[in-house]
């Protein structure tokens, strides 16, 4: 599993949104980021840029999001930003305990939610 992190400018955030869709890559966090990519004596010359975060199953997704990224956020001039993978050790679902690839699937409701028809029978009831 893997994170991938990128710092882009926000105007390119819904091509970058509408290609992980397409790629079916779901459960994405984004956060306005204030930075600078030299080193700089005053803060005036800070830019606001957009800080997405995806957590993939696999090498397939992982490099899926890349692509989605650079061909969206690049561009020929200084400052398109910069994007950058970490192995996740471990990923759980808190709402239902699950782990890992699992944690990651978006077909939980089918999985974790059975019917009150598939629980009982009628032998199973107090008033049969």
């Amino acid at each position: 599993m893997y994170l991938i992190t990128a710092i882009i400018n926000k105007e390119c955030i819904k091509g970058v949104l509408e290609d992980l869709k397409s790629s079916e890559i779901e459960g994405i966090t984004l956060s306005k980021v204030k930075g600078k990519g030299k080193f700089i004596d005053t803060m005036k010359d800070v830019d606001e840029h957009i800080r997405v975060d995806i957590v993939v199953s696999n090498v397939t997704y992982k490099e899926l999001a890349k692509e989605a990224i650079r061909d969206n956020a690049r561009n020929s001039e200084k400052g398109s930003g910069k994007m950058w993978v970490t192995p996740v050790m471990e990923v759980e679902r808190i709402r239902t305990g699950e782990t890992n690839e699992d944690a990651l699937s978006h077909s939980v409701v089918e999985k974790t939610a059975p019917s009150v028809t598939e629980s009982f029978t009628p032998e199973d009831t107090p008033a049969s």
